[in-house]
């Protein structure tokens, strides 16, 4: 028996999905497993670069492959620790196989639907942070500097503190900013999870960062 490669039980889309299992049960019913993996793939397909490396019908083949290795004569104990107690938890007494598998068809029926929009399912924080990982970074920059700051002059000493190699920086909050403006484009935009995220505070980001690169890197 082959042995199973370390890196598909270690991260990646297998570890990503039976995380959002052992959410889902350890909610108390407040999750739903079909949404969770509807948000999985409203990430993957929104993301380019994502969809482009790993589609969701790939994660759903590893899932499977994943189960393939775990049916095998040494089963769960062929596997990482860690993996090995997750995928136990997430089966909850399911043979571990069967249920990787079983979770492979579930995210192959589910990629076979129109993403939902976030009118019809919210975005999760975890989803959140997937979509604007560097907004949310930039939440921890605004509180060093003070809320009187503003996520204008905020923007521009995390960005100037990295010239002349700001412009990576700079294309990632502004593309950021921009997409939480056509994604939410009510007055309060990501107020809801960034105080400051508002539709004003958004524009003065972007405005900032525009401002900025014309002036010093045109």
């Amino acid at each position: 028996m082959q042995k199973p490669p370390v890196a598909l039980f270690s991260g990646g889309p297998v570890v990503r999905l039976v995380d959002l299992a052992l959410s889902v049960q350890g909610s108390g019913g407040k999750l739903s497993l079909d949404d969770e993996i509807r948000r999985y793939v409203r990430v993957v397909g929104k993301n380019w670069t994502a969809d482009w490396n790993c589609p969701v019908r790939v994660a759903a083949a590893l899932l499977e492959l994943a189960g393939d290795f775990v049916a095998g004569p040494d089963g769960l104990a062929a596997c990482p620790p860690e993996f090995r107690d997750k995928a136990a938890r997430a089966a909850d007494g399911m043979d571990p196989a069967e249920y990787l598998r079983m979770l492979a068809e579930l995210v192959r029926i589910i990629d076979r639907e129109p993403a939902p929009e976030y009118e019809e399912l919210a975005l999760a924080g975890w989803e959140f942070l997937q979509t604007f990982p560097h907004l949310f970074g930039f939440d921890a920059v605004l509180m060093d500097e003070g809320a009187a700051f503003g996520p204008g002059r905020a923007v521009l000493a995390a960005v100037t503190s990295e010239h002349p190699y700001c412009r990576d920086l700079a294309a990632a909050y502004t593309t950021e900013a921009q997409r939480a403006l056509v994604l939410f484009p009510g007055e309060r935009c990501l107020a809801d999870r960034l105080s400051w995220a508002t539709r004003t505070g958004l524009r003065e980001m972007i405005d900032t960062l525009d401002d900025h690169m014309q002036r010093e890197h045109s």
